[in-house]
């Protein structure tokens, strides 16, 4: 598999599994940040403790989540996911289908160190682009 690939499948199983609710805390490091640039759940979540905070701000609205991926992009030590969420709202059963890019920076190891989420496309490429720090 190439490097591409199991860097995307790492993404896509990161992202799926925090959806489920059980983030895969195999598949980060420690001090894992992960930043979301836009919605009601916008900010910064350091480590477990910031995904599960983040989990249970997301559900407080939502009822179920569903992810589906749709592009793929990569830098020397970033990875870009196009992806669109359907949720369904927990107090009306609306359904809303969200779209979003998130923006994943690996560890020399191939584990995620940060991962950005963008519902904003040029902001998506900005982060992707930005140089090795």
């Amino acid at each position: 598999m190439s490097r591409q690939n199991e860097r995307r499948v790492t993404a896509e199983r990161l992202l799926q599994s925090i959806l489920d609710g059980a983030p895969d805390s195999a598949l980060v490091t420690t001090d894992f940040e992960y930043e979301q640039h836009f919605g009601f759940t916008a900010g910064r979540y350091v480590g477990e403790k910031g995904l599960q905070r983040w989990i249970e701000t997301f559900y407080e609205v939502w009822d179920r989540a569903s992810v589906e991926f749709e592009g793929v992009r990569e830098t020397d030590d970033r990875i870009a996911l196009d992806f669109r969420v359907l949720v369904q709202a927990r107090q009306t059963g609306i359904e809303v289908e969200l779209r979003a890019t998130g923006v994943c920076r690996f560890t020399r190891d191939g584990r995620i160190a940060r991962m950005d989420s963008f519902n904003d496309a040029s902001a998506a490429a900005e982060r992707l682009a930005e140089e090795r720090g």
